[in-house]
């Protein structure tokens, strides 16, 4: 691994910037630059759940920080061109070099929500990585969620439909990562496309449906535990109970016990 000198690293990714324009070039520069600060004793991902199971560089921080600084600024200018590179860099292997292409996304200004889409559904599959998925929900889906608040909707509700229970699990986790962005406007929105899978859990997203009530918990508890005893008023299904008392530790004691009144009503 080549050491990071903050000069020599700037005047490198401004010779990336050069090759703005050829995507291909763009890619094959980044791949270079990327390989020259690789730590190579940790070239493959680990087993562990926080990492990639694709090949990885192990880039040091300041590297990937730097790149975007310079990469935020022609993204601004040729929104176009940027999205022909996330593209050519989303073919990549490399964990990095896919992380590029959804960063690119998920901060893309742009006057029309369809290219953000087309790009999160076609990448978003079932059998991609862990870690890529979870960065295709999160970075991926920011520029979607705070300029065109209603396509990030639909786009949800697309993975909530869908009959592939990995996807609609994959489509409750967005709705949790888009509940702890400050580009969120409008709580019964979340309240709202979550409301049929917690009155009517399936065991295949109970764990999901979890990590979303605590999340939204976090975020505004009277709110959820309101909403919570809506849906409990109406379910008929016993699993609803399970699933909002395995969630109560994320609320204030006295809202834990409003709930607990409730479940058992």
């Amino acid at each position: 691994m080549t050491a990071v000198n903050p000069t020599r690293l700037r005047s490198q990714i401004k010779g990336l910037m050069a090759s703005f324009n050829s995507p291909l070039q763009f890619h094959q520069k980044l791949v270079g630059l990327f390989s020259l600060y690789a730590t190579s004793a940790l070239r493959f991902g680990d087993s562990t759940i926080n990492r990639p199971l694709i090949p990885t560089y192990n880039l040091p921080h300041p590297v990937m920080r730097q790149l975007k600084v310079d990469l935020k600024a022609k993204m601004e200018a040729e929104p176009q061109t940027a999205l022909a590179i996330a593209d050519q860099l989303w073919q990549d292997e490399y964990y990095e070099i896919k992380h590029t292409a959804i960063w690119i996304i998920g901060n893309l200004s742009s006057e029309d929500a369809q290219p953000i889409i087309d790009r999160l559904q076609l990448w978003l599959q079932p059998d991609e990585d862990q870690v890529i998925k979870k960065e295709l929900i999160s970075i991926g889906t920011r520029s979607l969620q705070a300029q065109f608040p209603e396509a990030w909707e639909t786009f949800i509700m697309g993975l909530l439909s869908s009959n592939q229970p990995e996807m609609t699990a994959l489509g409750i986790q967005t709705l949790a990562e888009g509940s702890k962005s400050p580009n969120l406007k409008n709580l019964p929105a979340i309240f709202r496309l979550a409301s049929p899978f917690i009155r009517d859990p399936h065991m295949a997203y109970t764990k999901d449906l979890e990590g979303l009530i605590e999340t939204l918990a976090d975020l505004s508890p009277k709110e959820t535990a309101y909403f919570l005893k809506q849906i409990l008023s109406v379910s008929v299904n016993r699993e609803t109970s399970r699933l909002i008392k395995n969630s109560l530790a994320a609320f204030p004691v006295e809202i834990q016990r409003d709930l607990k009144t409730a479940i058992k009503q």
